[in-house]
């Protein structure tokens, strides 16, 4: 009953949501209507809600439920218990320690200030790895980009990229947890709401409950640019886009006095042979709305959640055309909507489109939220045949040519949280997550 209950009431949030950015009452809007306000996308997430609460369906509390809860929610998950999928055997998650997470705009801005204070405090933390090991790793924040770095070429475009993620979003909330303190949600960015406007988005208005602003305007550009693929795809001129809106040092609110550490390295001006440099420099956005729109609208993640009967072809069309050149749309879709995310961002200069060293962008976690959200809702819109769905190799669009992954491989995320085989991320209840998304 209390199942169905709270299914209902995600159900009911939706249209809370619709409404209150400025959705129709109206009856008749055509299916495109739909797409294009995000109604169908909003409907999907539902029947996603509704699948995965009729899987929570029998699972009793019990008496360590108080601690359970705390486990789930990014705390110490050392107690386990039985798990017939062979997972490694963490507490049980069930209703009532589900944690739903949100969409920025929608955290009040008391919740939106402690999860920026959090990442500041994460900020003023000691790095994990020595100045050997990462010269530009100056504090715990810096540790999550070195992470990134250095496992790029084996956690993108492979069997593990979405896994992988997860589990280091959910690492990053951990931290934020332990280390400072943080008792909220992980938010999320749903980029279809901002594609045509960002800079006053919720998000990047600049206001004191937001990421900062837009990066101030460079004087002198051109009106368009080339974005050229990252190794180790092969060198190319890449596509020509219009120029961004920004470009220079985010002009004010939150992160405006950030400094990050480290990077670029798989975008021009990149060094790939000293990926951990020190670097320091300001943190650089030039939103775009043209990529947003054509790349990261609601159109395109109903797309990539309904035209996707595998998970070859959901993956695939995350990722947009590298390495997918020869399928049917892929013309089109260049960024796909993960890259889409990044680019629409960070443009030509910013942190956010730089293939390793993006989680320097303190958005990148929400950006990852949003993607591990699509997922998640495709998982769950047949969880039978998609909860375990892995394909590809071991990495990078296969450069070079390796096995297939399989479940048992290892997710490695270095010190930021214990190694991990991949069935045991494959699940938002399952291992030691306890979510889904509102």
């Amino acid at each position: 009953m209390r199942q169905h209950f709270l299914a209902s009431l995600i159900s009911f949030w939706s249209i809370l949501i619709i409404g209150s950015l400025g959705g129709s009452d109206e009856w008749g809007k055509s299916r495109q209507d739909l797409i294009d306000t995000g109604e169908c996308l909003l409907q999907l997430q539902t029947n996603a809600s509704h699948q995965l609460y009729e899987a929570l369906r029998g699972r009793r509390d019990t008496r360590q439920d108080e601690k359970a809860r705390a486990c789930n929610n990014g705390h110490d998950c050392d107690d386990y218990r039985n798990d017939d999928r062979g997972k490694k055997n963490h507490r049980l998650c069930t209703q009532s320690t589900l944690t739903i997470r949100k969409e920025w705009r929608f955290l009040s801005k008391a919740e939106r200030r402690k999860y920026i204070e959090a990442v500041y405090c994460l900020q003023s933390k000691p790095s994990l790895f020595t100045e050997e090991e990462a010269p530009g790793s100056k504090n715990l924040f810096d540790s999550f980009a070195v992470v990134h770095i250095t496992k790029t070429p084996f956690i993108h475009g492979n069997f593990n990229f979405l896994a992988w993620h997860r589990y280091f979003v959910w690492a990053y909330e951990k931290a934020l947890r332990e280390e400072c303190g943080y008792h909220g949600i992980s938010p999320y960015w749903e980029w279809g709401y901002d594609v045509y406007d960002p800079q006053k988005s919720a998000l990047f208005d600049g206001s004191p409950y937001s990421f900062g602003s837009n990066g101030a305007p460079l004087a002198e550009r051109d009106p368009t640019y080339r974005l050229p693929p990252p190794p180790p795809f092969p060198k190319a001129e890449g596509r020509e886009f219009p120029a961004g809106t920004g470009g220079g040092c985010v002009m004010f609110g939150p992160f405006s006095d950030m400094t990050t550490n480290l990077g670029p390295v798989g975008m021009p001006g990149g060094n790939l042979n000293n990926p951990l440099r020190y670097n320091p420099r300001c943190l650089m956005r030039d939103m775009n709305p043209f990529i947003g729109q054509h790349y990261t609208s609601f159109n395109w993640s109903t797309w990539t959640i309904e035209e996707s009967r595998d998970i070859d072809e959901f993956q695939s069309r995350l990722a947009g055309a590298p390495g997918n050149e020869d399928r049917k749309d892929f013309p089109l879709n260049f960024f796909g909507v993960h890259g889409g995310g990044h680019t629409f961002l960070g443009g030509m200069t910013g942190q956010h489109s730089d293939f390793y060293s993006s989680p320097q962008e303190p958005a990148f976690f929400l950006h990852h939220g949003q993607i591990d959200r699509l997922w998640s809702i495709w998982q769950w819109l047949d969880i039978e045949k998609r909860g375990d769905a892995i394909y590809g190799t071991l990495t990078l669009a296969n450069i070079p040519p390796t096995r297939n992954g399989t479940l048992d491989d290892i997710i490695d995320v270095g010190p930021l949280a214990p190694p991990v085989p991949v069935r045991e991320v494959m699940s938002t209840i399952d291992g030691p997550f306890c979510y889904f998304y509102q």
